[in-house]
């Protein structure tokens, strides 16, 4: 009997003040709902920011299917409980409140993500229409502060995050790239997306047909904007990385790995285009470690390009390309060789036989008379 009442005394009951501060709470969320959506946004792209950088591909597959599940879970009660926004029942109110909030935190773990492989997997010219579409994502954020118009973009987000995640999964489970290939994406992608909305519009027709025509609207044009910049040569051939890459004096392949030669550039050097001292007569090399999963297999080029002053344009000098065999964690070593290049502005564009690129090496040649220190590393 004393430990009933001891139980009954401990546990405060829900009285109506407890009610009023979560309706409040609620009524403050619903008030500033895009800034909240926006904050959740960041807080979720930055969490997994980092959680994406430490973990192997096979549980950052596994991590993008769970997201997605909840993604799509939330948006789905976004959808079927908004009616309930305004309810007197406290959890109908909560579950249509928050299920907004925690559908953007999960868009925005998942867009983090595909940051990291989509930037990871090519140079920076060739990653920044997906930055863009993650800065028109935030300004989206802000832009639709109308309920309806929120919603049709956060599932338009979510149509989005289910496309990066087809044409990042479909190559990793065929082993195989190719144009081919991101249209089987894209496909599989509008596929899944249709039977969702259907399962919408058997869960509420009423309140999917309020919103349908700027899904359907979005949808379209995301999904032309993509397919243009994979023809463009914009979207980057993940999963394939370059784990390491560099301008060489020279490659020696020995059982040890690869002996390269170089002028004892630091770990930082990387980041900016380098000055090469080159005495004429002599070669340079282009190396590369691409990373890619068990089994996988594409082949890749090193096109090796000139910037002509006069055309103001690059020009190709030439081309050497090899086969890549995935499984191996340092990444698969290749090597291309330039007899005697010219002095001026050079680059190396890693890339696959359909010219999506996965890395690019910039750097300047100088002609010296006098050969440069140089240092020995295997890789």
């Amino acid at each position: 009997m004393y430990v009933f009442r001891f139980i009954s005394f401990s546990i405060p009951p829900v009285t109506g003040y407890t009610l009023g501060t979560v309706d409040r709470i609620l009524s403050l969320i619903q008030r500033y709902e895009h800034r909240f959506s926006t904050l959740v946004f960041v807080v979720g792209f930055a969490t997994d920011l980092l959680t994406f950088t430490l973990l192997d591909l096979p549980a950052v597959n596994l991590l993008f299917i769970g997201y997605l599940v909840i993604a799509a879970f939330f948006t789905f009660l976004t959808h079927t409980m908004r009616r309930y926004a305004m309810h007197p029942t406290a959890w109908r109110r909560a579950v249509a409140v928050l299920s907004p909030l925690a559908a953007t935190f999960t868009i925005g773990a998942l867009l983090s993500g595909f940051l990291i492989f989509y930037t990871k997997s090519a140079a920076l010219s060739v990653s920044w229409p997906f930055l863009f579409l993650i800065l028109a994502i935030f300004l989206g954020n802000e832009f639709f502060r109308s309920y309806r118009s929120h919603l049709a973009f956060q599932t338009t987000l979510f149509f989005f995050a289910l496309y990066a995640y087809s044409i990042f999964a479909l190559p990793l489970y065929l082993n195989e790239l190719g144009p081919d290939i991101f249209l089987w994406s894209t496909a599989l992608a509008l596929a899944v997306f249709t039977a969702y909305l259907l399962l919408l519009e058997l869960s509420g027709k009423r309140q999917l047909e309020a919103t349908l025509g700027r899904i359907v609207a979005g949808t379209v044009a995301i999904t032309v904007t993509v397919v243009a910049l994979y023809f463009s040569g914009l979207v980057p051939p993940i999963p394939l990385t370059v784990k390491e890459s560099g301008i060489y004096h020279g490659v020696v392949r020995t059982e040890a790995g690869y002996q390269v030669t170089h002028e004892g550039w630091s770990r930082w050097s990387r980041f900016l285009p380098r000055e090469v001292h080159h005495v004429p007569g002599t070669p340079l090399y282009a190396y590369s470690a691409i990373f890619a999963p068990t089994a996988f297999s594409v082949n890749i080029v090193h096109r090796w390009e000139r910037y002509d002053e006069n055309r103001k344009e690059w020009v190709t000098e030439s081309m050497v390309a090899f086969t890549l065999s995935g499984g191996r964690a340092g990444g698969y070593r290749g090597y291309s060789e330039k007899s005697d290049p010219r002095p001026g502005r050079w680059r190396v564009t890693i890339e696959t036989l359909e010219g999506q690129v996965v890395g690019r090496l910039n750097f300047e040649v100088e002609n010296v008379s006098t050969p440069p220190q140089l240092y020995t590393d295997v890789k």
